[in-house]
């Protein structure tokens, strides 16, 4: 088996393909951790929704699998298989071992893939899968979307759930891709959405003219612009928009106490500068509340009519 080849234990059925669909195959890393396996209840969850095909990723780097290691990953991967089919018996699951390193391994996986899932956190039997430098890395290079799954202790208690997605906006294509999927995650999860914007005078004094040419103007009308959109495009949601003077990954951060799901795009210079660039989706991949949804390369669903966006 030459490296980066994957072991197949199990290989789903073809079936027919459906153009509207925004997700056809999830893939997840799965290192028998706790988060880890968060991570796949709640791929698994998203992949039942969407009809979607579910892969789980288990990653051994350190050559070719011994046989006590390889039993070990054959049994992982049959009690993965059991457990999600007690709890989601309609998903078509398959579990895949790589024999590379866990970010290469991932990041191979997800090229023919609508969304790639991570634990924050794992250190399981395949030593420090989701740690870190390879979440940091699969948000960086993903060539799909890529959500980062909180353990449920680590949510903040203090505020009871609304039951709302969040999406941060600046006016870029990035963001108003996140947009058109947090409109659709709204809708399938019955959940009210939170347009969120917000703008920060850099503390140099290049740009003291900042606010003479309209910086907290041009954020407020990012957001206005993006909550007319969904009023048009899904009317039976509720919508609310916020605008503030504050850096975007302290306010998505404190938004994220009380959101089901934070969306954002995997990159941002839109209206005012870099809102949704590389440092926010990695502080709320670390510091966010409820999972987050770093959204990029996105098939906008047909109903979807980009020119009527907020661009």
């Amino acid at each position: 088996m030459t490296k980066s080849e994957p072991h197949t234990t199990d290989r789903p059925d073809a079936g027919s393909e459906n153009s509207h669909r925004r997700l056809k195959r999830v893939v997840v890393g799965v290192d028998g951790s706790p988060g880890s396996l968060e991570a796949l209840e709640w791929a698994a969850e998203e992949a039942d929704k969407a009809d979607a095909e579910l892969t789980a990723i288990l990653a051994w780097p350190y050559g070719e699998l011994a046989s006590n290691e390889l039993r070990e990953v054959r049994r992982m991967s049959c009690e993965l298989k059991d457990r999600m089919a007690a709890v989601h018996p309609t998903v078509n699951m398959r579990c895949v071992v790589y024999e590379d390193y866990p970010a290469v391994s991932l990041i191979e996986a997800s090229k023919d893939a609508d969304l790639l899932v991570l634990g924050s956190r794992g250190h399981g039997g395949f030593v420090g899968l989701l740690l870190g430098s390879i979440g940091q890395h699969c948000l960086n290079h993903a060539p799909c979307s890529v959500a980062i799954v909180r353990p449920r202790e680590e949510r903040d208690p203090s505020t009871p759930e609304r039951h709302h997605v969040v999406v941060g906006v600046d006016g870029s294509d990035d963001s108003n891709l996140a947009l058109h999927w947090a409109v659709d995650e709204a809708l399938r999860r019955g959940a009210e959405l939170d347009v969120v914007g917000c703008w920060v005078f850099p503390r140099s004094s290049t740009y003291l003219f900042a606010a003479d040419v309209g910086v907290p103007e041009a954020a407020k009308q990012v957001v206005a612009d993006a909550v007319a959109y969904v009023g048009e495009v899904a009317p039976q949601l509720v919508v609310h928009g916020q605008c503030r003077e504050d850096p975007p990954a302290l306010v998505l951060t404190e938004a994220s106490r009380s959101a089901d799901l934070i969306v954002i795009g995997s990159r941002g210079l839109g209206a005012f500068r870099g809102l949704l660039l590389g440092s926010v989706s990695h502080h709320l991949a670390h510091h966010g509340h409820c999972p987050l949804m770093v959204v990029r390369n996105y098939r906008v669903p047909r109903h979807h009519d980009l020119s009527v966006g907020v661009a």
